[in-house]
């Protein structure tokens, strides 16, 4: 199995449309619909009716979708553990974070608290959890969308608030509109699977709004949708901590497009 498949197939259970989800993932549709296949040749079973209009998840793509978001996290986990397991450095302290808080509010937080000899591993939200559950973490740093019973068994302490604001360029921010039910113009997104991502898809889907057209660029990492952004090429969802000295300007739409979200300090349990 391919990660690139996993991808596929999360665009497609969003989308539930072969011609959209090719665009999302900048492919044709031909050669999306075979790498679909040869997905559902590894696994052994048909994940989509494509008899349907809008394509369906049969019963085997429901169990399939139920793991697949998290299959992929921990494959890209898997990798960033192996390499700090690697590292030949003593360390005194573990701590994981997500990739946005290492880069913004993590640096301040060590230094505040004068930390010397530790070792930082980046990872997703459920890469930093599960880490702390098997007790190869000491502390971590993590996005919270309030999800209780992720952090069950977990200790967890509060330290900010944040929230992801749809910005863009001055030239472009006044071109993006909500007309009607339809978010329009050139939009950025998080790739299907990322927990940003589903946070703003549940918003959108919470106020009945749907984005009009193919986004222009999809990606994981917030850091590389504000770098597009900057460039000029659409609007995007980007945590505030990352806005800090950005020349962005807030896009104009209701004031419900903000997600926001606690930052929490999380410990291992008992």
């Amino acid at each position: 199995m391919e990660l690139l498949w996993i991808d596929d197939f999360l665009a497609l259970a969003e989308t539930r449309n072969f011609t959209r989800a090719a665009e999302i993932r900048f492919t044709t549709q031909s050669a999306y619909s075979r790498r679909v296949q040869r997905l559902e040749e590894w696994l052994g079973a048909e994940l989509f009716d494509r008899e349907t209009r809008p394509v369906a998840l049969t019963p085997a793509g429901e169990e399939f979708l139920a793991r697949a978001r998290r299959l992929r996290e921990e494959i890209i986990d898997a990798r960033r553990a192996v390499l700090s397991a690697s590292s030949v450095y003593k360390k005194s302290l573990r701590l994981y974070a997500t990739n946005t808080l290492a880069a913004t509010l993590l640096p301040s937080w060590i230094g505040e608290r004068g930390l010397e000899n530790y070792s930082l591993i980046v990872a997703s939200i459920s890469g930093c959890l599960g880490a702390l559950r098997r007790r190869q973490a000491d502390l971590a740093l993590v996005p919270h969308f309030g999800d209780d019973e992720a952090l069950q068994g977990l200790k967890t302490e509060e330290i900010a608030e944040d929230r992801l604001i749809l910005v863009a360029t001055t030239a472009l921010a006044s071109c993006v509109k909500l007309d009607g039910g339809r978010l329009r113009g050139r939009l950025m997104v998080y790739a299907p699977g990322t927990s940003y991502g589903a946070e703003i898809a549940t918003m959108l889907a919470r106020h009945g709004v749907a984005i009009a057209s193919a986004p222009v660029c999809e990606s994981a990492s917030a850091e590389a949708l504000l770098a597009q952004a900057l460039a000029g090429f659409g609007a995007a969802w980007i945590p505030r901590l990352l806005l800090r000295g950005a020349e962005l300007a807030r896009c104009d739409v209701p004031d419900y497009f903000d997600a926001p979200y606690k930052i929490l300090l999380v410990r291992p349990g008992k």
